[in-house]
C-alpha cells in the first residue's frame, strides 16, 4: 500500500501524487467514489464505470426495464409524497 501527504486546495480539490496516480492509471477521466467512515476516514476507490455497466447489463438481461423504470418512479414519488405529508 502506497501512502502520501496531500492538501486540499480552496475549490475542495486533492492532488494524487502522480506514482499512485500512474500506478492505478488514474486520469482526468477517472471515476473515483469518495466515501466517508464512522470514524471520519476518507476512502477514495477507483472505479471501473465500463465495468459497472456491463455488470448492470449482464443483471437486466432479459429483464422489462420499462417497468422496472415505472416502479422506481412509482417508489421515488411516494417517497416525496410521504415527506411533504410529514412536513405537512
Amino acid at each position: 500500500m502506497a501512502e502520501a501527504v496531500t492538501t486540499i486546495d480552496k475549490a475542495g480539490r486533492v492532488v494524487i501524487p502522480k506514482e499512485i496516480r500512474e500506478r492505478l492509471d488514474l486520469g482526468g477521466d477517472s471515476a473515483l467514489l469518495v466515501a466517508e467512515t464512522d470514524d471520519g476516514t476518507i476512502i477514495l476507490k477507483k472505479l471501473d464505470v465500463k465495468e459497472i455497466a456491463d455488470r448492470l447489463r449482464g443483471e437486466l438481461k432479459g429483464k422489462n426495464l420499462d417497468e422496472i423504470a415505472r416502479r422506481a418512479e412509482s417508489d421515488s414519488n411516494e417517497r416525496v409524497r410521504s415527506k411533504k405529508a410529514i412536513r405537512g
